[in-house]
């Protein structure tokens, strides 16, 4: 049966309908490939992981008009697993994904993200802001010194505490949630941050300062 849901579009048509509709551009593409170059105000979601429990939590109106950036050959399964959990409103997909966006001349966005070394070597605990979006058990578990939990599922709550003229770090567990976060944060117009590729896992490896103290003013309530 034919799906809406799978109809290619180019470029040009891609844009059109975005700006016509106000359909969310989602991107579900893995978060390395994602934050080297994707549609500006895309939102990550990546495919492999969790991905509809994600779509549930992040794009809370099933009937909201969605756009898909896939990886070629990953659109059928994008759309497949949408409608499983009731998003049948995708309008179309990027005909040759984002190469064919590049390739067309328009406009691409990036994520600013760093190493886990780097991140070590440059972070001043207790004076630079890092902002950990795991769940609040992993933050419990252990955490970055000095390190606030903001977690994802909850951003669309603390999002509006964000300084705009603050810089801040920004991790999770492997990065996973943190780009989504960032593409988040970004199609707000928060810029004002540093994502760390491999979030915990990478950051654990390295000498940066880690407790398992946890500082209840750190500690999102919901």
């Amino acid at each position: 049966m034919f799906s809406v849901g799978m109809t290619a579009l180019t470029p040009a048509e891609f844009e059109v309908v975005a700006e016509s509709t106000g359909a969310l551009i989602l991107d579900t593409r893995h978060n390395t490939d994602f934050h080297k170059g994707f549609i500006p105000q895309s939102i990550n979601i990546g495919l492999k992981g969790d991905f509809a429990p994600w779509v549930g939590a992040l794009i809370a109106d099933v009937k909201q008009p969605i756009l898909l950036v896939t990886d070629l050959g990953a659109e059928e399964e994008t759309v497949t697993r949408l409608s499983r959990v009731g998003f049948d409103h995708v309008l179309g997909y990027l005909e040759g994904g984002l190469a064919a966006w590049e390739n067309a001349g328009k406009e691409i966005d990036t994520v600013n993200r760093i190493s886990a070394d780097r991140f070590a070597s440059h972070v001043k605990i207790g004076t630079d802001r890092v902002v950990d979006v795991r769940k609040e058990g992993e933050y419990n578990a252990e955490h970055v010194e000095e390190a606030y939990n903001r977690p994802l599922a909850y951003i669309n709550d603390w999002i509006k505490d964000v300084n705009p003229q603050e810089h801040f770090y920004l991790h999770c567990a492997g990065g996973y949630r943190s780009m989504m976060a960032a593409s988040i944060l970004q199609a707000r117009g928060y810029r004002n941050f540093t994502e760390v590729q491999g979030g915990f896992g990478d950051i654990a490896k390295t000498s940066i300062p880690r407790t398992d103290f946890v500082c209840q003013s750190k500690v999102m309530t919901v």
